[in-house]
């Protein structure tokens, strides 16, 4: 079988979409299919994948590889590649890892702000904050989303959450591949524990760093706790601003900010922590992430609204979206509940095993047969 993988932004670039795309691109090429993915993220590095990658390719390079594969996949918001797969008359299947059909801004919050998750009530408060022009550029965009969505071969919804976010009536539920099996080596690193807490993503507003500060700050002025350590690691758009809250707070004794970080680079500095804290103040679509830090043998705890609990399940505790407070309880509990600890660790065994990304991918191989047959 032949898979035309598109992913709008990927390696050099980070994040969980550049991850979902290269692992499921990786799987299914060991599984004896063909992937090629296009991006539209330029590189100047040497290509060392066992799959092509084509970047940034020209109208006719789109339309002439449509029509080479038997199926075309767009992991992510874009549509890029709908209208060629049209012409070709190939099937074409989107899955969504957020909220693009459902909101103009396909997260759920903007500016630091949640922000409404219904397409009316998306589009009147982006009308409002941005003015008549930009607002009906959203509005057409946002329409042309969902027309796409009514008439694409399958829509496929990252997590239930995701599903229930956006009811579209061609779609069904199939978690995304995410890396776990080069995580579980990092329980194989025998490392004196550095940090107590780690925090693992980009350091943007609606991940709820700040909400994380806040709840280390009441930790760490808590008798008992007041040499605890917290590992942020990542980069983004906030970092300065992070920075500067630790100095206001008199935490930098006690957080580490250590930068984007990949590879086993990565899986060695989260041998060294203990506990994995992912604060979505937002809806987080899927809980990679999270599933990453379980599978390298780490208790977590993560915000309790959005995918995040889904994917955690029973293996880790939760708190309530932006509730410093309820973070900082989640933490001090995490802290001398032994019995809580091994409880967890034994879960997450389960819950990792559930995703684990070769049977994840197996089950897109199914999805792609089936739709190839019934076209």
């Amino acid at each position: 079988m032949k898979i035309l993988l598109y992913s709008s932004v990927f390696f050099p670039s980070l994040g969980g979409i550049e991850t979902i795309s290269a692992t499921l691109a990786t799987n299914l090429t060991q599984l004896g299919h063909e992937c090629t993915v296009i991006t539209e993220t330029p590189s100047n590095s040497h290509e060392q994948n066992i799959y092509k990658v084509i970047r940034q390719p020209t109208w006719k390079e789109r339309l002439t590889l449509t029509r080479k594969f038997d199926i075309v996949h767009s992991n992510g918001a874009s549509i890029a590649l709908y209208p060629f797969a049209k012409f070709s008359n190939k099937p074409f299947i989107w899955t969504h890892n957020g909220y693009q059909v459902s909101c103009v801004d396909g997260l759920g919050w903007v500016d630091g702000e949640p922000t409404p998750m219904t397409p009316l009530a998306s589009l009147a408060y982006h009308f409002r904050k941005k003015g008549l022009f930009s607002g009906l550029k959203e509005s057409i965009k946002l329409g042309v989303r969902r027309y796409v969505a009514n008439h694409v071969d399958l829509n496929i919804a990252a997590t239930n959450w995701v599903a229930k976010r956006q009811l579209l009536q061609n779609q069904v539920v199939a978690y995304t591949p995410y890396p776990l099996n080069r995580f579980k080596d990092a329980k194989k690193i025998n490392h004196n524990c550095k940090y107590d807490f780690i925090y693992v993503g980009r350091l943007v507003s609606e991940k709820g760093i700040p909400d994380l500060i806040q709840a280390f700050k009441l930790l760490i002025t808590t008798p008992g706790f007041t040499d605890k350590r917290l590992a942020i690691v990542g980069s983004g758009n906030i970092q300065a601003k992070l920075e500067e809250m630790v100095k206001e707070l008199k935490l930098e004794l006690n957080v580490s900010f250590l930068g984007s970080k990949y590879g086993s680079e990565l899986t060695d500095i989260i041998s060294m922590a203990k506990i994995g804290i992912i604060p979505s103040a937002y809806e987080e679509p899927m809980g990679g992430v999270a599933l990453e830090l379980l599978a390298a043998g780490k208790n977590v705890i993560v915000s309790e609204f959005g995918g995040l609990a889904e994917c955690v399940g029973n293996a880790g505790l939760k708190f309530k979206n932006g509730d410093a407070n309820s973070l900082y309880e989640c933490m001090k509990k995490i802290l001398t509940d032994d019995a809580l600890i091994k409880q967890q660790q034994e879960k997450a065994l389960v819950q990792v095993e559930l995703f684990d990304e070769v049977k994840l991918t197996k089950i897109y191989i199914e999805i792609y047969q089936h739709i190839i047959q019934k076209t």
